[in-house]
């Protein structure tokens, strides 16, 4: 994968969880300019830094090397993120997962 690939996928996740560049630096430890520049393809990412860049955008660190997100690992972040949440929040995120769900069948 190119860096320019990379910087996409990058992109793409950050956008995915409504983070601006300022905001994705600051969580990752990096300045604004460095987190354009690894959007652009400008700028190679220390394989070190994967993991990090993993977590923040809470995707597994296959998912920058363009390997698709099996059903497997869906259901591991998404436990993931469940367990975090506190225990009265669990009941309202699995009502707003039932609401999705019968959105995305109906296209409502």
């Amino acid at each position: 994968m190119d860096l320019k690939e990379l910087g996409q996928k990058i992109r793409q996740a950050r956008e995915r969880r409504g983070l601006s560049q300022e905001e994705f630096a600051d969580l990752v430890k990096k300045d604004q300019t460095a987190i354009s520049e690894y959007e652009n393809g400008k700028r190679k990412i220390a394989a070190a830094e994967l993991p990090n860049f993993s977590e923040v955008l809470r995707v597994p660190i296959a998912y920058f090397f363009g390997e698709e997100i099996n059903a497997d690992e869906l259901d591991k972040l998404l436990l993931k993120e469940f367990h975090q949440l506190p225990e009265k929040s669990k009941v309202d995120a699995i009502e707003m997962l039932r609401i999705l769900v019968k959105v995305a069948k109906t296209g409502i």
